[in-house]
């Protein structure tokens, strides 16, 4: 009975060193089944794009603000009853149109008074002048004394004179008869009527102002430049110079508030000698065509300077520019690995790119795609590039 259970016993030790063997066995299979099957990811596939410092054309945006080249006041020279209106508000009108019209009653009146004075004092003239002309011949042939001659004379000369007063006052007289016909001194679009028909007018600040026009082409868009000797330092004209910048009559683009481009080019022709103490800027202006009247006066507008240049400087693709809470950064080929590199940025320029400050040099590579991929010191596979 002993000797069977000592045979059991080991039979039971022998099965359980087999069993575990054969798991010992199996576990080691698996592992290398799957040592041998691990995946190994290619290097990602990238284009790329080579730093080279150039020449690049900038343009420089400001707020600006429409202003009209001249706004001209409306106003009475005579006093008188306002009787007529012949304009309507808001309408465009042309230098010399009729827009109102004074009761001109008495004032062709006082022209009629004057008109018939410079006849009467015509009429005493050409008597002056023939007594005159009679005492000359007589003064000459001893006929008449000397003080007569001198009397007639002095008759001439004063309704001569007379005669030119004469003329004065009827030309005076129509100067006023005119005035009651109130014309427009500029063409543009007029304004609101600040004076009702049949009140009484003059030349008194509270009712000489009858309307408004304001010219409305061409027009200003007025800006501020600030730090202009930064700007001259940093940036070159295409052509000319700082000294003679309103020479150079650099182009200037408009953009409306709706962020649409106006369809015609101003031109840059006016740069202040002052700096405003308040702001630390400096006033400037651009003269825009404005023949459809789309640029209305007091509009906010944003004005692109055009023509600078920024000399030997890094512009790449704005897309190959990423962030993080370090700062600014690229990603670069180095050894068929993507290396983060940090860089300061400028302004952004045409063609989507951004002008990089530093952090550069030439030659560098730098990935433009497969960003959101790609992690510092990856393997890529950049792409060759077509020739």
């Amino acid at each position: 009975m002993r000797s069977h259970k000592f045979l059991l016993s080991k039979y039971s030790v022998a099965v359980f060193v087999c069993l575990f063997f054969i798991t010992g066995c199996d576990k080691g299979a698996d592992a290398g089944q799957s040592a041998a099957g691990a995946v190994v990811m290619p290097p990602l596939p990238v284009n790329t794009f080579t730093a080279q410092k150039r020449d690049v054309p900038i343009n420089l945006e400001y707020p600006a603000r429409i202003k009209s080249v001249q706004q001209v006041q409306v106003v009475a020279r005579v006093p008188g009853t306002l009787e007529k209106k012949f304009f309507k508000e808001g309408s465009f009108v042309t230098e010399g149109t009729l827009l109102y019209q004074i009761d001109p009653a008495k004032y062709q009146a006082a022209y009629d008074v004057a008109k018939a004075q410079g006849l009467v004092a015509d009429a005493a003239f050409k008597q002056a002048e023939r007594n005159w002309r009679r005492s000359e011949k007589l003064y000459e042939k001893n006929a008449v004394s000397q003080r007569e001659y001198d009397q007639a004379l002095s008759g001439y000369e004063t309704a001569k004179a007379q005669v030119e007063a004469a003329k004065a006052a009827l030309s005076n007289a129509k100067v006023d008869l005119d005035y009651t016909k109130i014309r427009a001194t500029a063409s543009g679009n007029i304004g609101q009527n600040m004076q009702d028909l049949g009140s009484y007018v003059g030349t008194a600040a509270s009712n000489s102002i009858l309307t408004t026009i304001t010219q409305t082409n061409p027009v200003y868009a007025e800006f501020s430049l600030p730090d202009i000797e930064l700007l001259k330092k940093r940036y070159t004209l295409a052509r000319g110079s700082w000294k003679n910048i309103i020479n150079a009559r650099l182009p200037v683009k408009i953009f409306t508030p709706a962020g649409e481009s106006y369809n015609k080019l101003g031109v840059f022709d006016f740069l202040d000698n002052l700096v405003d103490p308040q702001t630390a800027t400096i006033k400037a202006r651009a003269t825009f065509d404005n023949k459809d009247g789309v640029l209305i006066p007091g509009l906010f507008v944003r004005v692109s300077i055009e023509g600078l240049v920024q000399r030997d400087v890094f512009a790449i693709p704005q897309k190959a520019v990423l962030q993080d809470t370090m700062g600014t950064y690229v990603y670069i080929v180095k050894e068929n690995k993507a290396k983060k590199t940090y860089v300061i940025t400028e302004n952004t320029v045409e063609n989507s790119e951004i002008i990089i400050k530093s952090g550069l040099k030439d030659g560098d590579e730098i990935i433009l795609d497969n960003l959101t991929k790609i992690r510092d010191d990856a393997d890529i596979a950049p792409i060759p590039k077509a020739k």
